[in-house]
């Protein structure tokens, strides 16, 4: 099912802007909560990977225009690990034992070949708000048979399924919050104090898989550069080109579990 797409006027900008809406939504609903444990391992690892230059994370999206500060890149790689957490959990409580999501700190140049790998088939899993109700894949990432570019002719350039978590409270929001976001330093015990303070529940609202991806670029499913979603206002708008599908449209995590079972 498409996004809605309207037609609103922008008075600062004195022009009409494409707005894109859900259209077929799934509500949060909570799995589990993190232990402290993982809390602080994720955290150490994303301020390692951030303000403590330890490894290398990109300061843009592909295709995109911003060039994120430390803050931001903190939050995107703190709640895209901690997503890792969650499937990794769910997974190993559905006897699907994978190993533990990767905390190593990669220098520049080094790529994942995916986030979990079971029995011969790679998983990418994708991190959004509790409320968020798309899952979203970088359009200049992704090549017509839904190969992952960056990984062309490595044999890992090909995902079999996409999982989307969703994350309460989310870390951007928090930082935000603290006027930490747009930062390139931060005392490490003040951020972390922050964040150990926090409980961080997640639910799954579904995967999607590789053939699902390629229907979605032939079909156009795509959000522009430039457009905003929901509605207009800086944390709504699109830095990047964007492949989706709606939270309502992906298929339940059980199916997914289903499906691994069967190749042992």
């Amino acid at each position: 099912m498409r996004l809605q797409r309207t037609r609103e006027y922008d008075p600062e900008d004195r022009r009409y802007k494409d707005v894109y809406s859900f259209t077929n939504r799934r509500p949060f609903a909570p799995i589990n909560t993190f232990s402290h444990e993982i809390i602080e391992e994720v955290f150490d690892f994303a301020y390692g990977m951030s303000f403590g230059r330890e490894g290398h994370h990109r300061n843009h999206r592909t295709g995109g225009n911003n060039r994120r500060r430390n803050g931001e890149i903190f939050a995107d790689t703190f709640q895209g690990k901690l997503a890792e957490f969650a499937l990794w959990e769910v997974f190993n409580d559905n006897g699907l034992l994978v190993p533990m999501p990767d905390l190593e700190m990669y220098d520049e140049g080094v790529w994942d070949s995916s986030d979990f790998e079971y029995m011969g088939r790679k998983i990418a899993v994708k991190s959004t708000k509790s409320f968020g109700q798309l899952l979203l894949l970088e359009a200049e990432d992704w090549n017509e048979e839904g190969l992952y570019i960056p990984n062309l002719n490595t044999d890992n350039e090909l995902y079999h399924y996409f999982v989307l978590v969703r994350l309460e409270p989310y870390a951007a929001d928090i930082l935000r919050g603290n006027r930490l976001y747009f930062n390139d330093t931060c005392d490490r015990n003040t951020l972390k104090e922050l964040i150990l303070a926090q409980e961080f529940t997640y639910d799954i609202p579904g995967y999607m898989t590789r053939n699902n991806l390629v229907q979605l670029i032939e079909r156009n499913y795509f959000i522009p550069q430039g457009a905003y979603l929901n509605r207009m206002g800086r944390n709504n708008r699109m830095d990047a080109d964007n492949y989706y599908m709606q939270a309502g449209n992906l298929h339940h995590i059980d199916g997914l579990i289903e499906r691994l079972r069967a190749l042992e």
